[in-house]
């Protein structure tokens, strides 16, 4: 294995200000209250919190790292990829950094995986198997390709349109009600989605953090192709990772792109608003919360609207968790970064989310991310989760 430090023209190398802008201030290893103020409450990072408190696994012991290899006081070792890939990018320690915004660290560690990917040295073997699937059959479970419209089967879906739905891994394989839930509340709008089909890919979000960024932008080149020739004009989707690879990822590879992205919280809100659905029934939970997932609210700043489209479902109470909108806890997947490095740690970060969840006194969690539904459900001992456009579907009496 190449375990060199930094390499010639290195991503690292090119964001050197970046690793450099550290204060070592120590607010990214601190513990915050629920206005997030500096009276002790609870740990700004999942990792450190779960991994014993040792400096390495917080924001600012990794940015030590990286002027370490910057300087050639280190290398990557296989225990340091290790550590470097054990991270889920939830961009918290972004949020309460004191030198925003000049320091991004989770940008930091992507530009070290890509370099650690460009020397032949990673990613490790769960995520180099992710990419694989993603490579053979353009979809992260590995999944025959043939069956990833399956959940549309029956819908009569068109290939062309001004709306396009991509549903994405999650809603196309294990999720596919979150996929008709989608389809059946855009259609009772009146609107009719158009969609991929068997073309569609993943859009490459486990390959964007995990230093793979060859295999992304075919994925990203890939999936604009198709999504030009359709004729859409606005493109919808419900996974929070979908909606910022296409949102954030795509344009800083490709250009501005011919159509605009919108999360389906964001959809459905106008909708609501525009009167041109009405939800009709509560749910059997009269209580519920709401999980931010990273992806949607720190990297793309959505938190309005699925609160709007919450509180808009007859007879439910939305309570909020201590931590919400920018400063919400990872489920702790983190586009298959932990989830597939300490699978433990990942089941043990979603059961501190869940039992955040119950201090609340909620009796369901509403989501608005495919994977983060997956994660949350794993460790919710009794609580219902729900995903955003379910809950919808089921209040407004659809059959999916």
């Amino acid at each position: 294995m190449n375990t060199t430090g930094v390499i010639a023209n290195s991503e690292l190398e090119r964001i050197r200000e970046m690793a450099y802008a550290c204060t070592r201030c120590g607010a990214c290893r601190e513990k915050y209250s629920g206005d997030m103020t500096h009276t002790p409450a609870f740990r700004v990072c999942p990792v450190r919190e779960h991994n014993g408190g040792f400096e390495h696994h917080c924001a600012r012991g990794k940015l030590q790292i990286a002027q370490g290899i910057l300087e050639g006081r280190c290398a990557y070792s296989p225990e340091l990829i290790d550590l470097i890939y054990s991270d889920p990018d939830c961009k918290l320690c972004t949020w309460v950094c004191n030198a925003l915004p000049v320091l991004d660290p989770p940008m930091v560690w992507r530009a070290m995986r890509q370099d650690i990917v460009a020397a032949g040295s990673g990613p490790p073997p769960p995520l180099k198997e992710i990419d694989t699937r993603v490579r053979e059959q353009h979809n992260v479970f590995g999944a025959r390709t043939d069956r990833r419209a399956k959940w549309a089967q029956g819908l009569d879906l068109p290939g062309r349109g001004e709306l396009l739905y991509f549903a994405g891994c999650y809603a196309s394989y294990p999720q596919a009600g979150i996929a008709r839930s989608t389809v059946a509340i855009l259609r009772q709008a009146g609107l009719d989605p158009a969609y991929l089909a068997d073309g569609e890919w993943c859009c490459g979000v486990a390959q964007f953090h995990d230093g793979s960024t060859a295999l992304a932008e075919q994925a990203a080149k890939h999936n604009v192709e198709l999504i030009a020739s359709s004729g859409a004009k606005r493109v919808v989707t419900s996974c929070a990772e979908c909606y910022k690879s296409l949102k954030l990822e795509y344009p800083d590879i490709l250009g501005e792109l011919p159509f605009e992205v919108v999360h389906v919280s964001e959809i459905l809100a106008d909708m609501l608003g525009a009167g041109k659905i009405s939800l009709k029934a509560g749910l059997p939970e009269r209580r519920v919360t709401f999980h931010d997932p990273c992806h949607l609210g720190r990297y793309c700043k959505v938190y309005e609207p699925p609160r709007a489209v919450i509180g808009a479902i007859p007879g439910v109470e939305l309570v909020e968790m201590k931590r919400h909108r920018d400063y919400a806890w990872c489920c702790g997947n983190g586009a298959e970064l932990v989830s597939s490095m300490q699978p433990e740690l990942a089941s043990e970060i979603a059961r501190g989310r869940m039992e955040e969840a119950g201090e609340t006194g909620a009796q369901a969690l509403i989501t608005a991310c495919p994977r983060c539904v997956l994660s949350l459900e794993r460790a919710a001992r009794g609580m219902k989760v729900y995903d955003l456009t379910v809950a919808v579907a089921r209040s407004m009496g659809l059959e999916v």
